[in-house]
């Protein structure tokens, strides 16, 4: 007999998966705003420390799930899927109220089939890029989803015409973010002396990003101090891990004695701060955007993945800013063409034209202030109207 997967309690029992840094934020900040209608609710999956410290129980580590790229998933597939065999057993034996996908899709729609078909009502938050690439999921997440949390205006055409009950409720990094940036404050705040040109430096939040972006990011700052000589970067990490790769790869390229801020987290605090930012694709882009702060977006992975990905992929750009502006807002430089001229070349583009940065700054102050609608109350609040379905 499977054990428990919630603790003892009389309050709803929520199971929620996340798979990566960036559905933990959500995740958090959906606990937190049910927690306010349940305060007895219980929470219980796999959880990132963000929605530990909320409270939730994980029953396995977010860094197993936390895997991205076809080629890199298969090497870590027998984990994988074993976190699912004894999520599920887990899920069927200690049933809960509801289960919640955070993102993952991969992974979460598997689950929420499993336990849709066992009378489990399924929620998944973050719709798949079904408007970019892979059209065909639609069918998949119809089978799987009873309830769709979307995160952008433009997705809802998509699954009304699809026949899938959907909420937009927004984006939670959006509210999380000032519409009105105090730069001058952040930069005393982290300690930049006055004066200085700072460019943010954002090479991803996994360690296959890193061993694939470290050394051109770092090249690319070396040529950028040459031509600001008053540069200083802050370099922003999740993990002790995702540091240390960077920190191997500037004393490789012989690099340490330049301006470097490594830091741990304040992530959104460097964005803020910096005249223009050098980040890898992936929500650190809309994090920027939200930050009202210039781009440059940079990707590489291993070649036969991207080889794969790049024949089914619907749209001409992979940013958030650029989808959902659905142009080329911000510059993106992918594989071949990721190298450390192309992407000083950019960087400088706004440096060197105050015009430019100004009028990206305030097209993203617009998008922002679409995208700020109080996203966890808002799916708190469909959460809470399918449990009260269940009561």
């Amino acid at each position: 007999m499977a054990a428990k997967l919630f603790p003892p309690g009389t309050g709803p029992k929520i199971a929620i998966v996340v798979g990566e840094a960036s559905g933990d934020q959500l995740g958090a900040a959906l606990i937190e705003a049910l927690r306010v209608r349940f305060p007895d609710a219980r929470f219980a999956g796999v959880a990132g420390p963000r929605m530990q410290s909320a409270g939730a129980v994980s029953i396995e580590p977010m860094e197993t799930l936390a895997v991205g790229g076809i080629v890199e998933v298969v090497k870590h597939l027998p984990a994988i899927l074993g976190v699912r065999r004894h999520l599920i057993k887990a899920c069927l034996a200690d049933r809960p109220d509801i289960f919640i996908g955070i993102d993952a899709p991969d992974f979460n729609l598997g689950v929420e089939r499993r336990l849709k078909r066992a009378g489990i009502p399924a929620v998944h938050y973050v719709s798949p890029s079904v408007w970019a690439w892979r059209p065909e999921r639609i069918k998949t997440i119809r089978a799987a989803v009873n309830h769709m949390l979307l995160l952008f205006p433009f997705e809802e055409p998509i699954y009304k015409a699809a026949g899938i009950p959907a909420t937009c409720v927004g984006h939670p990094l959006a509210d999380q973010f000032s519409l009105k940036p105090d730069q001058a404050g952040l930069r005393e705040m982290l300690n930049v002396p006055p004066g200085k040109r700072v460019i943010a430096i954002l090479p991803g939040s996994r360690q296959r990003e890193l061993e694939a972006l470290a050394p051109l990011f770092v090249k690319t700052a070396k040529l950028l101090f040459d031509r600001y000589p008053d540069a200083c970067f802050l370099v922003p990490f999740v993990s002790r891990e995702t540091r240390l790769r960077f920190e191997q790869e500037v004393w490789k390229q012989e690099s340490q004695e330049m301006p470097w801020r490594l830091m741990f987290g304040h992530s959104h605090e460097a964005m803020q701060a910096a005249d223009v930012v050098l980040l890898a694709s992936g929500t650190a882009a809309l994090e920027c955007m939200l930050a009202h702060r210039p781009m440059v977006v940079a990707y590489k992975m291993a070649p036969m993945t991207y080889r794969m990905v790049k024949r089914k992929f619907l749209l001409p750009y992979v940013s958030l800013p650029n989808i959902i502006e659905k142009r080329f807002l911000v510059p993106e430089f992918l594989q071949d063409a990721a190298t450390p001229e192309n992407l000083v070349q950019a960087l400088a583009n706004y440096l060197n034209d105050q015009r430019l940065s100004t009028m990206l700054t305030n097209k993203f102050g617009d998008m922002h202030e679409t995208l700020r609608c109080n996203a966890a109350e808002r799916a708190a609040s469909a959460v809470a109207t399918l449990l009260g379905k269940r009561a």
